[in-house]
């Protein structure tokens, strides 16, 4: 934790900041009854003035929406979540040379998701360093993106793959942070301040 000022409807405060994980941040305030959520935030940090939303209150925290792309945010505080999670998704080869290398779907459980990529358990060994399209097989999560696949292990279920996303559209990406957001927000209100 590290004591932070911040601006609010005028007033400087401060509470005590915790690392922020994705685009939410977890504040500790004295007191939250004097909070709307919808308001905003105007950190201080370095020299630099950066606005976040109130998301959610509790007792003594604020959870704030820190977006990715805010230019005056000091990144070097940032860490890219990674959210597990068991989510069913499809496997295509499409990008091969020579097409269906793997079946056409392979079916694979994804174990954790994260704006730059996911791990997944694959019965059906693929190659490192081999560009897959990985589409997702539920409604929480309806997206398709192009991957790279970057490492292999051995599981109990086969292999375990981590890959990075290559691209993925404008709307998927937002899919996904809405997601992440929703998915970080309750594990943070379940377990506040990594208690």
């Amino acid at each position: 934790m590290e004591q932070v000022k911040f601006e609010y409807k005028g007033r400087l405060e401060f509470g005590n900041m915790s690392v922020i994980e994705g685009e939410l941040l977890s504040l500790e305030v004295t007191d939250t009854d004097g909070y709307t959520v919808g308001g905003t935030i105007v950190f201080l940090y370095a020299g630099k003035r950066f606005p976040t939303k109130i998301i959610k209150k509790e007792m003594r925290t604020l959870y704030l929406f820190v977006p990715l792309f805010d230019t005056h945010f000091p990144n070097d505080r940032r860490h890219i979540a990674r959210i597990p999670v068991q989510l069913p998704a499809y496997v295509n080869d499409y990008i091969s040379e020579r097409v269906y290398e793997i079946p056409a779907d392979l079916r694979v459980r994804v174990i954790d998701v994260s704006l730059q990529g996911f791990g997944f358990v694959s019965g059906e060994r693929l190659r490192v360093n081999h560009a897959y399209y990985v589409a997702f097989d539920t409604k929480d999560l309806e997206i398709k993106t192009k991957t790279i696949i970057r490492n292999e292990t051995m599981a109990d279920e086969g292999y375990r793959y981590g890959c990075e996303i290559q691209s993925i559209t404008r709307e998927d990406f937002h899919v996904l942070r809405r997601f992440m957001l929703i998915r970080q927000l309750s594990i943070a209100i379940q377990n506040p301040l990594g208690s």
